[in-house]
């Protein structure tokens, strides 16, 4: 049972960051992670803290890439935090493994739906994005296009492409569903730099 509860965590920790339900994923994770330490009579509050410190560690890894460092050391501190739990390191490999695996499948499924990791956007050079295509550089002033119409050229699943009136085409993020192409979408806010949009309910 306590094997089930932690994998859950894991399954809604990964699916939080990736479709940018933060939120929800957050919640869910915090209250699978934290029955899964409470089901355990060999745990204690010290192998609580050092699993959370580890997914905090292992989270800003993703965020704010350094090399591994700071992955590396949330991976250890996670680890002892689960060997503490289980009061061996055996049952604690076991639970390691299978969230493993739950995380993997989890992140896998994802990115074939078209999902992926927030900080994609950062590390990955997106090539043929380029001016004579129609594409334009990200750098225009953002607040410009808020509450404007555009049309998608590429699923939203929730990151795509959609072109606007001024003929620039962008790249937007679905704010709550997937959306298919050639449909007509609104900016609904922006954050980080990043068009928010969602479907219009009107044709185009």
């Amino acid at each position: 049972m306590e094997t089930v509860i932690f994998s859950i965590g894991i399954l809604a920790l990964i699916a939080g960051l990736m479709t940018r339900h933060y939120m929800i994923g957050g919640i869910v994770s915090v209250a699978a992670f934290l029955g899964y330490f409470s089901l355990s009579e060999t745990g204690s509050w010290l192998s609580l803290i050092m699993f959370a410190v580890g997914t905090i560690l292992v989270i800003a890894e993703i965020f704010l890439p350094t090399y591994g460092i700071l992955g590396v050391l949330g991976l250890l501190f996670g680890a002892g935090g689960m060997v503490g739990q289980n009061g061996s390191f055996a049952a604690g490999l076991i639970d390691i493994v299978i969230g493993a695996l739950v995380g993997i499948v989890t992140f896998y499924i994802l990115v074939k739906l078209g999902y992926k990791m927030p900080f994609n956007e950062k590390i990955v050079l997106h090539n043929a994005l380029n001016k004579e295509r129609g594409f334009q550089s990200q750098t225009v002033d953002m607040q410009a296009y808020m509450g404007q119409a555009a049309v998608t050229i590429t699923p939203l699943r929730p990151t795509g492409k959609a072109t606007f009136p001024n003929g620039q085409i962008l790249e937007v993020v679905s704010d709550n569903e997937i959306i298919g192409a050639d449909e007509s979408v609104t900016v609904v806010t922006i954050r980080n730099n990043q068009l928010f949009v969602r479907r219009s309910t009107h044709g185009h």
